[in-house]
């Protein structure tokens, strides 16, 4: 069976947090171990924070849509947003640096995920994150 979640929202930084409290809501609610599920809750906001602060520049007005798809065996989150288009050869991870403070989101999301895709699409951006994870089926 497949489960799926959608939400959509402003880019309002606070939202965030309403964005993590409904991931762990629904991640938890199907029985994923709580560490994965707090890896997963901060990979994501590092995801949504990127749309908000360097594709819509702090616009906080603008739509951002999230949606997940788990299965029992692989959790698929896809984060769209509908700003000007990204180069996805120029989202490099950063391995961390003790000599500088932030700028590390891409290497979070690309540790705790599996699979990490980017592409431009009609009017705006699509990330597909990917990650097999184990919990019981609703």
């Amino acid at each position: 069976m497949k489960d799926w979640l959608v939400a959509m929202f402003n880019s309002n930084p606070l939202n965030t947090r309403m964005a993590r409290n409904v991931v762990k809501s629904f991640l938890t609610q199907r029985g994923i171990a709580e560490e994965d599920v707090w890896d997963l809750e901060i990979a994501i906001n590092e995801a949504l924070t990127n749309v908000i602060r360097h594709t819509y520049r702090g616009d906080q007005t603008k739509p951002i849509k999230i949606s997940i798809l788990w299965d029992g065996e692989e959790l698929k989150v896809f984060i769209r947003d509908y700003g000007d288009h990204v180069d996805p050869k120029l989202l490099k991870p950063r391995l961390p640096d003790p000599e500088r403070e932030g700028g590390f989101g891409l290497y979070i999301i690309h540790r705790v995920f599996d699979s990490v895709e980017f592409s431009n699409v009609c009017r705006g951006n699509l990330l597909v994150l990917k990650k097999k994870v184990r919990g019981r089926v609703c």
